[in-house]
């Protein structure tokens, strides 16, 4: 995995294919639904050649703690969920190691929490998609769904024998969570395309070092899932950058540099 790649911000997130369909990754998809001067604003300071890591923090917690889970997910199906510990603490040191390789700063390795740290909540994480009751039946899979328009790149972290899991990693407290409409559109995605029952989000805090199990409070159906995207994806094909200001801008960490916004 090339995690310089992961962590950069400056791809626009969707690409327009020969064949005039536009490939759609889910987090991409969603960012569009929401707002789409963010896309321009994923360009900004595109001439750095090296990766700002203290800016992107957030999202490298997020990388081990996924990381962390996925080896304890693959673990427990083979049977190895007895002897774990010191080889989880080794994946989260390799991974961390790996980061900070890519972004040539070690200075930059006090950014990061204690290893031990990471190891629990990856365990807690764990222990919640253990408590949904479901067989695993796969760990970190990609699917592409396809029609006409657009190709979706799917990415769910877990398949459970008749539900979606995704972790989600916050640095707010669990108690101050504001579930976004386009999230619980996200479950809906899940659902409908994976013909599953539920969807859920973990929610992994770094501040109450605690998890959360999350799932969709409002269902759309496979009908209303492909017209949205089939919507967004028209808007792309006409170039149809333009900027909506909602309720939902005052939670944007972009809003000093947002023209919109300043107005």
């Amino acid at each position: 995995m090339n995690i310089a790649k992961i962590l950069d911000r400056k791809s626009h997130g969707f690409s327009i294919l020969e064949n005039n369909k536009v490939f759609w990754r889910t987090s991409s998809l969603l960012t569009y639904k929401r707002c789409p001067l963010y896309f321009k604003l994923l360009i900004i300071d595109q001439k750095e050649q090296k990766l700002d890591l203290p800016r992107n923090i957030a999202l490298a917690h997020g990388i081990i703690v996924h990381r962390a889970v996925e080896f304890l997910l693959r673990s427990y199906l083979f049977g190895l969920n007895g002897s774990t510990n010191r080889l989880l603490l080794e994946v989260i040191d390799n991974t961390i190691a790996e980061i900070l390789e890519e972004t040539n700063n070690m200075e930059n390795k006090k950014l990061f929490k204690d290893t031990i740290e990471y190891g629990y909540l990856a365990k807690k994480a764990f222990q919640a998609i253990l408590s949904l009751n479901q067989k695993i039946i796969e760990v970190e899979s990609v699917y592409l769904f396809e029609n006409d328009k657009f190709i979706l790149k799917l990415t769910p972290d877990v398949i459970l024998s008749d539900a979606i899991v995704d972790l989600k990693t916050t640095s707010k407290p669990l108690s101050n969570l504001y579930i976004y409409d386009d999230y619980n559109w996200q479950l809906s995605i899940y659902t409908s395309l994976f013909d599953v029952e539920k969807s859920y989000f973990i929610y992994v805090s770094f501040a109450d070092m605690d998890v959360r199990i999350v799932n969709n409070t409002e269902q759309k159906n496979k009908t209303e899932v492909l017209e949205t995207i089939n919507k967004l994806t028209d808007k792309i094909l006409r170039s149809e950058y333009e900027p909506r200001k909602n309720p939902l801008c005052r939670f944007c960490k972009y809003q000093s540099k947002c023209s919109l916004f300043n107005k």
